[in-house]
């Protein structure tokens, strides 16, 4: 991702800050298509990289596991290798303390973008939810960064406890 932008960026609103003082209103507004793409090309890299990155994503969707693992299997990769794979469930923390996978980290889909430099880069993260609904969403755009992530087919609710496998309290 280029940042060769975001020391300009920083510049510009510093001096707006000063310019426009505590005092001033400034007017809201949404900004134009043509300010917006402005901005991202300064911050992304510009239309390359966002379809660049939309390409990765859809070329997982067109390989064979459809960036989805059923629950048997996940089953065996905790069981066989927990430490080569990281579980992210994004449920709210009192249905993760009710029961969840072995391993599991716990941050709530809300807060996921908080905390995107606390995931591992070197493993492959398997992201659940209650239906598997909001781990699909969460996987695009992790995979659109670069995180090499799926989704728990089912999620927990349709998943994991229809298939009477093991969790923690």
């Amino acid at each position: 991702m280029k940042t060769k932008g975001f020391p300009l960026i920083l510049v510009i609103i510093l001096l707006g800050m000063i310019t426009l003082g505590c005092n001033t209103t400034v007017e809201n507004r949404e900004l134009t298509e043509e300010e917006m793409e402005a901005i991202l090309s300064e911050v992304t890299g510009g239309e390359e990289a966002l379809m660049a990155a939309a390409q990765r994503y859809f070329d997982g969707l067109n390989s064979e596991n459809r960036n989805l693992i059923s629950p048997q299997d996940l089953d065996k990769l905790v069981k066989d290798s927990g430490e080569s794979i990281y579980i992210l469930d994004i449920r709210q923390a009192e249905d993760f303390a009710k029961g969840h996978i072995e391993g599991a980290h716990n941050v709530w889909w809300f807060d996921v973008g908080q905390h995107l430099d606390q995931l591992p880069k070197d493993k492959q993260i398997i992201v659940t939810c209650y239906t598997g609904q909001s781990a699909g969403q969460v996987i695009g755009v992790l995979r659109t960064v670069g995180f090499n992530a799926i989704s728990l087919l089912g999620g927990m609710n349709n998943g994991w406890y229809q298939s009477d496998l093991p969790v923690v309290q």
